[in-house]
Order: C-alpha cells, then structure tokens, then sequence
C-alpha cells in the first residue's frame, strides 16, 4: 500500500455498478476520493463502506444544466473546489469525456492535478459526433490529459475519424485499451464450450434488456429466417427486463413471444448462479446491437463457452481480432445476422473461456495503477 491519493470524477457512477467494483479492488492500493454529481431528484445509490475510498454524492445537476453545458461544468467545478476535494490529491481520474474530462482539465490548469481521461460511447456517438461547438474545448481536455483510456479499439478509431489527422496521430500516441472487467464468479466458474457443429437443434441466448437499441426484433427476424430454412432448427432464449422509456416496444416483443414456440422469455434474472445455468444451456450468444459500448454480457458467454454474434463496428469487434470467438454481423440486416448464426453453428470452437483472463478486475486494476504511476506489488 502507499500514500498517493486519486480523486475520481464520475458522473455515472449510480447508473453502473461496475465502477464500484473498480474500487474496491483499487481501494485496497490507493486511497480514493470520488465525486458522484447527480440529480436534484435522485438519491444516492451503490453506497459502499470502503476501507480508504470516500464516495462524495452531491446532488447539484439541475434541469436547465441540460440547456447550458459550459454553465453546469463551471457549477460542478465550484462545487468541487469549495468542498475540497482537490486537496491532497496526487492524481486525477475522469470517468467520462464531456463533463467528468471537462472538470480534470479545470482542475489541471488550478491546481496543476495531472489526469488520465476515459472516453464512452455518449461521448462519441452523441456528444463529439454532433455538437461541433465543443470539439475545441474537448480538443483540450484531451490534449491536456496523461493517457485517454477506451474499452475497446473500434471506439478510439471512431473518435479519431472525426479528426484532423495531425491531431488524431498526437492522441493516439498516448491512448489505451482497458476494457471494463467482469464478476469474480464468472472467472471462477468457467465452463468448456460444447461441439454443436453436427447437431440438428441450436439453442441460442440473448441477455440484455429488451430495447430498440439491442436490435432483439431483428434477432427475432433473423432466427424465423433462420427457421423456414432446411437444415438446423433453432430456438432462442431471451433473458431481461424493459426498458420503461420504450413500452411500446416491450410490448411488441411480448406478442412476438405469443407467436413463436421457438422463442423462450425468461424475464429478468439477476442471481449470479441462475444465469450461469441458462449459459451453459445453450449454444450461442446472439446479440447483434445497433449500439454497444462494450456489452459485457459477450465476455460473461465466452466464461461458458459460448461462441459470440455481435455487431460490426460496435463493442468488442476488433477487440479479438487475432483469436476466433464468433461472428460480426451487421445488425441492420436479418439476412446478415441469419447467416453469421447459421456459420457460427457450423463450426467448432476451442480455448473460449482462456481469452476472459484480460477482464479480470485484479489485473485491470494493475494497469490503472501504471498509469497513476503507482507502484504496485
């Protein structure tokens, strides 16, 4: 252990509870101060006691802060200096390029605080795709910052293609790839992948939440594509719950479940070891999103064995580049999914749950503490 204190800025930390795993597995290295700005109308959640890692909630977003993004960051800014939190730190991590970049960079120019920068899905698809007014800000922040960290290539080759080349070449120079890690029961429950090539009835799985983003209508139209076809039969289990801003589209999918025999709806399941059961049920893992960060839902399938359907140029394609674990399929086509399914069921694949080592939280944490130029033992 030693004495270099890290303050996160992180802007998501209550909708995703995989940064809480993060630190408490940094917690045990480096003391931790984080800043959780949120809402006026939420509440604190994912309230950990750590060991030497404080959470600092602070309910200060406002509604007009959506309209007036240079206001809110300059808000949040106060807010944090007036607290403190800057005092004693060695280093800063944001979690987030908009608002949680904006604010290290803040931070780096008052009180010289250098910072390590991660860079999301929102922050490209969204933020830097179509608000052209604050590339040159963000420009800065990424300029400034000691390393950029992506979760997977296809996203820092995204980001960089909006770019002049100059500035793009400069970055890159000091981006990383550091993918988000997985629960320690799927590394210890890892299970072989099954021989299905010269079976005549495929079981696939999807697990994730039944929204318009995911694409589950095309994977549905995919599968009676799929069905009508001589050759291999094929059901589908889905596992998740709605997405309550598109009921619509819940609803939808309800009465597909109605219509299709093949098709298995489970609902949401949460229990670690209950999931583990429906992976190592079935054959394939299929899910062909329009947009996914990462999705570590396809390294939880490679933990059991299953070969992967996922979509060019979205989450984890080219992140396996050299080493067969699936299919890229292109998600706005059911012909294209279809057949990559169809392929996928006629191969054998070996070693699938050897290619999970790099999720592991206890070595990501590792490569964090390099980049805060920390020792650790």
């Amino acid at each position: 252990m030693n004495n270099k204190t890290i303050l996160h800025l992180n802007s998501y930390y209550i909708d995703n509870h995989l940064y809480s795993q993060l630190y408490s597995k940094l917690d045990a290295s480096v003391k931790q101060k984080v800043y959780i700005p949120i809402k006026l109308n939420r509440n604190p959640e994912n309230v950990i006691d750590y060991h030497q890692t404080e959470l600092v909630f602070d309910k200060i977003i406002k509604p007009a802060h959506k309209f007036n993004y240079f206001g809110k960051i300059n808000h949040l800014y106060k807010e944090l200096v007036a607290k403190g939190l800057p005092k004693g730190v060695d280093y800063v991590h944001a979690h987030n390029l908009f608002t949680d970049g904006a604010l290290a960079n803040k931070l780096h120019k008052s009180h010289k605080l250098p910072y390590v920068v991660a860079v999301r899905t929102t922050d490209i698809n969204l933020q830097y795709k179509y608000m052209y007014h604050r590339r040159p800000g963000i420009n800065r922040v990424l300029l400034n910052a000691e390393k950029i960290i992506f979760i997977s290539p296809i996203y820092r080759d995204k980001l960089f293609a909006m770019m002049p080349k100059s500035l793009a070449d400069t970055l890159a120079a000091k981006s990383v790839i550091i993918p988000n890690g997985i629960h320690d029961n799927w590394l210890k429950n890892r299970f072989v992948e099954r021989d299905f090539s010269n079976s005549s009835q495929i079981k696939l799985l999807y697990v994730g939440q039944i929204m318009n983003r995911k694409n589950i209508k095309a994977l549905l139209d995919a599968v009676d594509l799929l069905n009508k076809r001589e050759g291999k039969t094929y059901s589908l289990t889905v596992i998740g719950g709605d997405n309550p801003y598109e009921p619509e589209y819940y609803q939808e999918f309800l009465q597909k479940v109605e219509e299709h025999e093949w098709l298995h709806y489970k609902g949401k399941i949460k229990d670690t070891s209950k999931l583990i059961e429906e992976y190592r049920s079935c054959d394939i893992f299929t899910m062909p999103s329009k947009q996914e960060l990462f999705g570590l839902v396809y390294i939880e399938a490679l933990s059991q064995g299953l070969p992967i359907i996922y979509s060019k140029g979205e989450g984890i394609d080219g992140f396996f580049e050299e080493f067969p674990v699936g299919l890229a399929v292109d998600p706005d086509n059911q012909e294209s999914i279809a057949d990559g399914i169809d392929k996928v069921a006629n191969t054998q694949f070996k070693n699938l749950n050897q290619v999970i080592d790099r999720f592991d939280w206890n070595k990501i944490v590792v490569e964090y503490l390099k980049l805060y130029n920390t020792d650790h033992e």
